[in-house]
């Protein structure tokens, strides 16, 4: 599922497609990981009105324009980790000049290395551009440095649903990172008993055969951090679309460069017990 760039609260999103009994078919008419900060408005209210609210544009910040820009110049070439500060939509889309059409990789990386100082860009082994803040963390939480006690790859055709929607899950058998989800879990149980509220059910959605039960295979990775895990996965899908190595998925599959985006909305009043939102996304 691609991501138009909006940190959002997905939870919320699901409960207000719920209320209108249409969820199934709205999920498969909207992105659920693309949500404005102005459907959080419209929790509760039947499908329709989210619907009919979805808001025709949304405008990217500095940094998102570049890094679409570099993707589109070379979607062959590399996949983005982006740890994202919350922030304000501007009013329009900026401008971004990275130079001529004919620039290499490096020199548009340098030109957007300027476009906005409160990020650093490194480009890792794999052809992985990792972008992040260079003072404040974009994850008060530590959410990226969780650690997995054991790792692998979901098949390639499971990977845009593992990042966007199913790796915080706290049901182990829907994540192929248990450690994130258990750890968000036991959070938010903490943070309802604190209130003296009842702790909500867990509702899985998982969709197509994409259980890690079904997928354990080497390389098995152990010890790594989520942050690791989300770039294995998206340089693997770098991989595939080159045809550097042969892919997993079934011969419908239509294999693209996937990359990822984590951003947290600061919130006192969010019910996760972390003082605001993570966000996982991919775009």
């Amino acid at each position: 599922m691609a991501s138009d760039g909006v940190c959002h609260h997905r939870d919320d999103m699901r409960r207000a497609l719920a209320v209108a009994g249409l969820a199934t078919v709205i999920l498969a008419a909207l992105d659920i990981t693309s949500a404005t900060t102005e459907l959080l408005a419209l929790t509760g209210k039947p499908a329709a009105a989210v619907i009919e609210a979805w808001p025709a544009h949304i405008t990217s910040t500095p940094m998102e324009a570049a890094l679409n820009e570099l993707r589109r110049r070379f979607p062959d070439q590399i996949v983005i980790g982006f740890e994202e500060l919350f922030e304000p939509r501007p009013e329009s889309d900026p401008q971004i000049n990275l130079g001529p059409s004919d620039a290499t990789l490096a020199e548009v990386l340098s030109r957007i290395r300027s476009v906005d100082p409160k990020y650093k860009i490194d480009l890792l082994k794999g052809g992985l551009v990792h972008v992040y803040p260079v003072n404040r963390s974009a994850d008060p939480p530590g959410l990226l440095h969780i650690r997995l006690h054991e790792f692998f790859l979901p098949p390639d055709d499971c990977v845009l649903q593992q990042i966007g929607n199913s790796m915080d899950h706290p049901l182990s058998r829907f994540s192929y990172t248990p450690e994130l989800g258990a750890y968000l879990w036991q959070a938010k149980e903490a943070w309802y008993r604190a209130t003296g509220k009842l702790v909500p059910g867990i509702v899985g959605d998982f969709m197509g055969d994409c259980e890690p039960a079904n997928h354990r295979r080497e390389p098995i990775y152990h010890n790594i951090t989520v942050r690791e895990a989300l770039n294995l996965m998206v340089i693997r899908s770098l991989q595939v679309t080159r045809g550097d190595v042969p892919s997993s998925a079934p011969s419908w599959f239509k294999p693209k460069p996937i990359s990822w985006k984590y951003c947290f909305r600061r919130d006192p009043t969010a019910d996760t017990g972390l003082g605001g939102i993570p966000v996982f996304q991919t775009f």
